[in-house]
């Protein structure tokens, strides 16, 4: 765990002593070192450490370049400039409590703590997606969110292109420019259920690092997707949470144009585009071993978007 700077300290606690940090992100990813719980006598704060350089994994890979989907200092940007705020009151990001360049080149943000993650059902995870799509098409109708990275999903795919399945593969720059074309809105697009917290009365989101410009019907789709994935909700589960989930998004949006014409389908195709290198994982043909126990997750996660998309395709 790393060493607290005396003057972030300060900053954050004031005069209260250091007395614990908590582990919370179990290896570096993106350019993510590690986040940590700091508590400081009867208070408490999320420290993120951020470098360039944090995981040699090309697949997360950090970008320098802030026009690109993966700049490292991304979340930091969106969180000062108050640009994810134009969601609220339906989601909201952790408060900023500091923020910190250190002499070794990483950049230390420090974050409201927001306890312990939710316990998922389905309908608590289609309560999360009806306010996503209220505050989504609100944002889309308002404009004014030229200056957000685009591309997400173009730089996600690329490390990836060999291993999608059919027909995913050889459609890909087709269905790219079908999403292209679609309605545009703030998206988080790495919206897994354990970066929702949910609380009374409101919901909040963390990690903003990947946040942009993108269509709507993303964000819903990962939230449903990883929520299979990541073992939240049991297989046989799927395809009701997906019907769920978009129901409640549908609801949100509230426009059936909308609706009809390009949400379903980047909410079906989209999702099933993005995970469709699962195949490949699962048949040891692509990145690590599977864990133990995963695999009805991730093929349930796989098939149920698959067939949703096959209405489209």
């Amino acid at each position: 765990m790393p060493p607290i700077p005396t003057g972030e300290r300060a900053a954050v606690f004031g005069a209260r002593d250091v007395e614990a940090m908590e582990p919370l992100r179990p290896r570096p990813l993106g350019a993510t070192v590690g986040v940590w719980r700091v508590r400081a006598e009867d208070s408490s704060a999320v420290l993120k450490l951020l470098r360039i350089d944090a995981s040699p994994n090309p697949n997360w890979a950090a970008s320098p370049d802030p026009t690109h989907p993966r700049w490292w200092r991304r979340e930091l940007e969106v969180l000062q400039t108050g640009i994810v705020k134009r969601l609220e009151p339906e989601l909201r990001p952790p408060r900023l409590l500091h923020h910190a360049d250190r002499e070794d080149g990483s950049l230390a943000l420090w974050l409201e703590d927001l306890d312990q993650p939710a316990v998922w059902t389905v309908e608590r995870i289609a309560e999360v997606a009806h306010r996503l799509g209220l505050a989504q098409v609100r944002v889309m109708r308002e404009g004014r969110s030229s200056g957000l990275a685009t591309g997400f999903l173009r730089a996600y795919l690329k490390p990836r292109r060999r291993h999608l399945a059919p027909p995913f593969g050889e459609r890909c720059d087709e269905l790219l420019s079908m999403l292209d074309t679609s309605a545009q809105t703030i998206c988080h697009f790495d919206l897994h259920p354990a970066n929702v917290f949910p609380r009374s009365g409101e919901t909040a989101v963390i990690d903003w690092a990947y946040c942009g410009l993108g269509p709507l019907g993303t964000d819903p789709g990962v939230l449903a997707s990883d929520a299979i994935a990541d073992g939240l909700i049991a297989p046989e589960e799927a395809e009701a949470l997906v019907d769920a989930v978009w129901d409640a998004y549908r609801a949100g949006l509230g426009d059936e144009y909308l609706v009809n014409h390009q949400a379903d389908r980047v909410y079906s195709v989209g999702t099933a585009l993005r995970y469709s290198w699962l195949r490949a994982w699962l048949r040891g043909r692509y990145g690590p071993e599977v864990p133990a126990g995963r695999e009805p997750f991730l093929k349930a996660a796989h098939d149920v978007f698959r067939l949703r998309a096959m209405r489209f395709l």
